[in-house]
């Protein structure tokens, strides 16, 4: 593909921006401004849905930042006409558009939490994407957790112990926004909701959860490896995956004790 000319990027997306008001002429608009700076050289993966996969242009991430630098002031000025754009945005079925509505819906979380909890949970019960999952679930639903973590843990715990691995997948996906702020004050409760996910089966769902306990662990270390001690005596090849991929970002003295102990229970058994 072409060097992307940012310039030109940026005089078409405020372009876009310019007809915010009018949904039709802004979801033509958006459907040809991805579809122009589409990359054909980009695979998509087959294994991204469990139905038909999305369309997808393959379209740069420089490209949809810049859209959605674009929009940013519009979106919070006039958050009712964004809320009903970005339904119209959703219900197309191509990936960019949908992945459009998802970054437009995290730019109102603290605007109007109540309608885009609303949206989220209508959207997330039904997704089957793997790569929407994660973009919902870190842009939308981990910053609304983090504006009342207390009471919208719960929910997450839910997800995370859901029969359904999307949904699993989503709630552990949910937790990653919180693992990396640096003053996040409840990662003992956030890792308490992550005791359902330890037997986890499925290898994406754990590469997922391992990722996210390696992330809590960078300002949390502590309560990081109070969890992965609690979990390191097991004979379970799953939670042993876990833990052994979990532990990279403690201390080296951390990381011996948790896989001495991972070990030591594995001989044992």
């Amino acid at each position: 593909m072409p060097a992307l000319d940012i310039g030109q990027i940026r005089f078409e997306a405020a372009e876009l921006a310019s007809v915010f008001a009018d949904p039709h002429a802004f979801v033509a608009g958006a459907r040809e401004f991805f579809r122009r700076h589409s990359d054909p050289t980009v695979k998509q993966s087959p294994i991204v849905s469990v139905h038909v996969p999305l369309k997808g242009y393959g379209t740069p991430a420089p490209v949809m930042r810049t859209l959605v630098g674009a929009l940013r002031k519009a979106v919070l000025a006039r958050p009712a006409l964004a809320l009903a754009l970005i339904e119209r945005l959703w219900a197309e079925p191509v990936r960019e558009m949908k992945r459009l509505a998802v970054e437009l819906l995290g730019l109102l979380v603290t605007v109007c939490p109540g309608d885009v909890e609303a949206l989220m949970m209508r959207w997330q019960a039904t997704l089957d994407d793997l790569e929407l999952i994660e973009v919902l679930a870190t842009q939308v639903t981990g910053p609304w957790v983090l504006g009342d973590a207390g009471r919208r843990l719960a929910l997450v715990r839910q997800w995370v112990n859901s029969p359904h691995k999307h949904q699993r997948q989503f709630g552990v996906m949910t937790l990653a926004p919180l693992a990396k702020q640096r003053n996040f004050a409840d990662v003992s409760a956030a890792l308490e909701v992550l005791n359902g996910a330890m037997y986890e089966g499925d290898p994406e769902v754990r590469k997922n959860l391992a990722h996210v306990l390696r992330d809590f662990a960078v300002h949390g270390p502590s309560e990081v490896t109070r969890f992965l001690s609690q979990w390191a005596d097991t004979t379970d090849k799953n939670t042993n995956w876990i833990v052994r991929h979990a532990v990279e970002k403690l201390d080296a003295d951390a990381q011996a004790d948790i896989l001495a102990v991972l070990r030591g229970r594995n001989r044992a058994g």
